[in-house]
């Protein structure tokens, strides 16, 4: 199984952040990956501590973030999108979610359960079902940023049979550093799940760094440049199974 993790640095403009976005995806999709993946919020300009509500974050990027997804995901049909994450509306509740595509189509959808203060502060709704997607490859679980220090997610997670769980991450500002990945390595190890951190570039915040993490350990990871940059590594998945 291979993937490829999307490790983009924050931009102030729209445009440039869809455009980087696809080229990244671009140069990801020649090396032929199972699935390619985003970061969380990969699509808002300067990050959502700048905003006032999620509803001018969803006007502003909804819909050009969902028209790039299934875009790629047709052009490259035979991969899967796992699209970072999207505020998106449904009533009057706005949540953040992560999607996932294949020959532009929307497969399955995941709303995050943990809010930061900065989400719920901007108005953002709490979700409470977990997401497992079968695919002909594995089964893909889905966990967003603070989601990972939820025991009952990630047991939830695991329960459904997750085999390689996704986990879009977003450093801001104030996120703090952190040496390693020692949680996610823990759950690895415990819970024997592969666990792809997908993370974005953010001047003075390294704690969402992109990494692949497996039970026999860290196999991937972004370093600390100031640019973007395409992580592709080959999971053993018949070294997965035979541990669980």
């Amino acid at each position: 199984m291979r993937i490829s993790i999307i490790h983009m640095k924050t931009r102030e403009c729209l445009n440039e952040v869809l455009s980087s976005a696809r080229q990244k995806i671009y140069e990801a999709a020649l090396q032929k990956p199972n699935f390619i993946a985003l970061p969380e919020y990969f699509s808002i300009p300067g990050f959502i501590d700048k905003y006032m509500s999620a509803e001018a974050i969803y006007l502003q990027t909804y819909e050009p973030t969902v028209n790039l997804l299934r875009e790629i995901s047709k052009k490259f049909k035979d991969i899967y999108i796992v699209g970072g994450t999207i505020i998106e509306r449904e009533g009057f509740s706005y949540y953040n979610t992560c999607t996932i595509w294949r020959n532009g189509c929307r497969l399955a959808s995941y709303r995050k359960r943990n809010l930061i203060g900065i989400e719920e502060k901007i108005g953002l709704s709490k979700a409470e079902s977990p997401l497992v997607l079968e695919t002909e490859i594995c089964k893909v679980g889905v966990l967003i940023c603070a989601d990972i220090f939820d025991q009952k997610a990630v047991d939830q997670t695991v329960k459904h049979g997750a085999e390689v769980i996704f986990l879009p991450v977003a450093a801001l500002h104030a996120h703090p550093h952190v040496e390693g990945h020692p949680l996610t390595e823990r759950i690895a190890s415990e819970k024997k799940v592969v666990i792809v951190k997908v993370g974005n570039v953010r001047s003075g915040a390294k704690g969402g760094r992109s990494a692949v993490i497996t039970p026999w350990g860290v196999i991937s990871e972004a370093d600390d440049s100031y640019m973007d940059a395409v992580l592709t590594v080959d999971l053993d998945l018949e070294k997965l199974r035979s541990l669980r």
